[in-house]
């Protein structure tokens, strides 16, 4: 299997392999940023070591600390909190595999966390136009306490406590999930969340969308090991869902990751609801990345598709107690405790 992800990376991302390699300059732009992020998780799950030289790791770092991340203090035209949050999170990682340059990057930056959290309500702050969408939107209500926390965690000025990112995430247990299904609740009209939901299943599974859009609140609850709403009534939907196969789309992606890691990280709330009937539909899923991953396509199949991929396996890997991963030989991660973000 890493074999073959090894060509497919030569295919797809030859440009970023080399960066990595050799520090060589490199074009940056926020489809470049996404890319280089994508190649770090990629090299963080397939466990490799001695992918980067101390160069790229410099040059990566002054290519974050110019970049407009959101919440940045001066910034007219920030990048959105899913990126920013992704592009922290690969700092995260970088700091797993040895070459930690958070305390540079962080405390470089200024933040105005009036452009990320509503004061009054301790809310994280979203487009009121996309409230309907909550796939979408679920990438500020999630993406903001990701941002909060890593800067919470490692940033040497100390300008967020995690007490913050807890109250932002209590906020979002008041005004956002419904305590009877443990869903988001972004929006206010039932009529225009009805007719979104009419016209967002014609290119995609909206049931699919409320998981997709849910995990990204509870990715940061995750990370600071607290409870989920409902988390029974998650775990059946999932479990509902999850009859979709081999993956949950045409090719397995973060949405199958969005599932499985909710299951796993829900069940460890609930283990009463854990089954046989479960087990055995993790474990073809297993089976079915693992053959997906030993034959990976070199067209068709987007860079941004594969770190998903490879976290669902490690998921899988997690649920079922294996010690390693199938195809790679490595223990399993628990990336959103690496990295709080995917």
């Amino acid at each position: 299997m890493k074999i073959k992800i090894e060509a497919y990376l030569d295919v797809v991302a030859p440009a970023v392999k080399a960066f990595w390699l050799t520090g060589k300059e490199t074009e940056w732009n926020a489809k470049s940023l996404q890319d280089h992020a994508d190649y770090i998780y990629t090299r963080t799950l397939l466990g490799d070591s001695d992918w980067f030289v101390p160069e790229a790791v410099t040059k990566y770092a002054e290519v974050i600390k110019s970049a407009p991340l959101a919440g940045k203090d001066g910034v007219e035209q920030a990048m959105l909190p899913h990126l920013t949050a992704y592009l922290l999170a690969s700092l995260n990682l970088l700091a797993h595999a040895g070459a930690d340059v958070r305390a540079d990057v962080l405390g470089s930056i200024t933040l105005d966390l009036s452009k990320l959290v509503d004061a009054k309500t301790q809310l994280p702050i979203w487009p009121a136009k996309w409230s309907h969408h909550t796939w979408r939107v679920s990438h500020w209500i999630g993406g903001i306490p990701s941002i909060l926390l890593t800067f919470a965690r490692h940033d040497p000025k100390m300008q967020v406590s995690e007490q913050q990112v807890l109250q932002v995430l209590e906020a979002c247990d008041r005004h956002i999930l419904q305590a009877h299904t443990g869903l988001m609740k972004a929006y206010r009209s039932e009529l225009l969340q009805q007719l979104f939901r009419l016209a967002y299943r014609l290119r995609h599974n909206p049931e699919h969308g409320d998981i997709g859009g849910l995990v990204h609140v509870h990715w940061i609850n995750h990370a600071t090991d607290r409870c989920y709403i409902a988390a029974d009534k998650l775990i059946d939907r999932c479990k509902s869902d999850l009859t979709a196969e081999p993956f949950l789309e045409k090719v397995p992606y973060c949405l199958d990751f969005d599932y499985i890691q909710l299951m796993r990280t829900a069940l460890e709330q609930k283990p009463q609801k854990c089954s046989d009937s479960i087990n055995q539909r993790i474990s073809k899923f297993n089976v079915d990345l693992v053959n997906f991953l030993d034959a990976i396509p070199a067209e068709g199949y987007s860079l941004h598709k594969l770190p998903g991929a490879l976290a669902t396996l490690h998921e899988t890997s997690l649920l079922l107690k294996q010690a390693q991963v199938p195809g790679l030989n490595i223990p399993p991660k628990d990336i959103i405790k690496l990295a709080y973000w995917l």
